[in-house]
């Protein structure tokens, strides 16, 4: 089963311009965890590698039904989850007691979601419920998976709605939405059924370089030297933990990185360091990736994004009152602040997404822009000096933004690293 592993249904992204209305599409958040194939007897990674989970984790999970989920410890602690699925050691089975697999779908059921999801609810509870879905309650009562749940999904009511959702999930410390179209098929590939919808951009990376860092930073990594599968090469040096800076990943390691937008050279800007990816193989990565590409550019139409305009960057000017936020015609609101992170914001977030450990996606709304003024406050001391120079600009000693009046960007490391003069005459 480890080939059927290696096609599980993998998906787009979902953009505000993107042209896809998402009201009827089922909602559930996108999870921060290891994806895992459950062939009925072991489970296995995208990269076709068999995670050995103690026998007690797949208990009372279908031996002739074959399942596609997620192992997760909850909203924070990807590194973690990593570090456990990947240590065979026997003496470590008790740590995966902490672990969850939260199950999304039934890949060989050749029927609607709709479909599928009642099998799914008939033989484990959804997470955060106790209770099977099942008229034989007393059978279901005993072969309840006691490590199994199914991710909780909701009908999207709205562009406003998915976007509400999306600023709830994010201000927890969730990674976003993931959306699926009703009806729709298991598909062993990538496909338009399945949405992902983010507030930033990830991708994949190879690691060629490990560099010693300066300052406090100076016995020990600085920042990752990476290539893109189409060659580009840049720095990450922003993410990463004390841990990790001393024992960092190893040249030859596939890691994820975030990002807010791209340059017009095509590199990305603001890289940050999610973590290693040991569930997928860098030249399957390569096979099916689509590099960037700038649209016809105009001083108004700067850059194109890997996957057009985000939720953080909209065009147009704006007062000075706006600065901070984004509003669609519906009134809803996404955030579109730096989303860098430094060794002191890992931490910090780590700990307070901890204690937030469900993915529910219950319709409350809540700011993202608290969450992010508290990351503004936080200094960048940790970060490697190639990250500094951005943080020490002056108005006097900016660089004018060559994109003049039409510049659209709002981060506060791009607002320090250029002046905008058309935006102080305004003021």
């Amino acid at each position: 089963m480890a080939l059927a592993a290696q096609q599980v249904m993998l998906a787009h992204s979902w953009t505000e311009d993107s042209g896809i209305d998402p009201t009827g599409y089922w909602m559930a958040e996108k999870l921060d965890g290891v994806r895992a194939y459950f062939d009925g007897t072991d489970f296995y990674s995208r990269a076709g590698n068999k995670f050995y989970a103690p026998p007690f984790f797949s208990k009372h999970l279908p031996k002739n039904q074959p399942l596609d989920g997620e192992l997760w410890l909850g909203r924070g602690r990807f590194q973690q989850c990593i570090s456990i699925v990947k240590n065979q050691k026997v003496d470590r089975a008790e740590e995966w007691k902490e672990m969850t697999y939260l199950v999304f779908d039934a890949p060989k059921l050749d029927l609607t979601y709709e479909k599928r999801l009642d099998y799914l609810k008939s033989i484990m509870p959804t997470f955060g419920k106790d209770a099977i879905q099942s008229s034989d309650t007393s059978a279901a009562s005993n072969n309840v998976p006691p490590y199994a749940r199914i991710v909780p999904v909701q009908k999207c009511l709205s562009k406003t709605h998915l976007l509400r959702e999306l600023d709830h999930v994010q201000t927890h410390g969730g990674e976003g939405i993931m959306l699926r179209a009703p009806r729709s098929r298991y598909e062993f590939k990538r496909s338009r059924t399945l949405l992902k919808v983010k507030t930033f951009f990830d991708e994949e990376a190879i690691v060629v370089g490990v560099v010693k860092g300066s300052g406090k930073n100076s016995h020990r990594m600085g920042h990752l030297e990476v290539k893109t599968p189409d060659g580009r090469l840049f720095s990450v040096g922003s993410g990463f933990t004390d841990a990790q800076r001393d024992k960092p990943p190893k040249v030859g390691v596939v890691i994820t990185y975030k990002f807010q937008e791209l340059s017009t050279k095509l590199n990305p800007r603001f890289p940050t360091f999610i973590g290693e990816r040991i569930d997928i193989k860098w030249a399957d990565y390569c096979k099916t990736y689509t590099p960037p590409t700038l649209k016809a550019a105009t001083p108004a139409k700067v850059v194109s994004l890997l996957k057009q305009k985000s939720l953080i960057f909209q065009g147009g000017d704006s007062d000075d009152s706006d600065k901070d936020k984004t509003t669609n015609g519906n009134g809803a609101t996404a955030n579109s602040d730096n989303d860098d992170d430094d060794d002191d914001q890992a931490s910090s977030k780590s700990s307070s997404c901890n204690s937030t450990s469900s993915p529910s996606t219950a319709s409350t709304t809540s700011s993202l822009n608290r969450k992010r003024q508290l990351q503004q406050k936080t200094s960048k001391n940790n970060n490697d000096d190639s990250d500094d120079d951005t943080t020490t600009n002056t108005s006097k000693h900016q660089q004018p933004c060559k994109y003049g009046s039409s510049c659209y960007r709002r981060n506060p490391d791009h607002l320090k690293q250029y002046s905008h003069p058309h935006k102080r005459a305004k003021n």
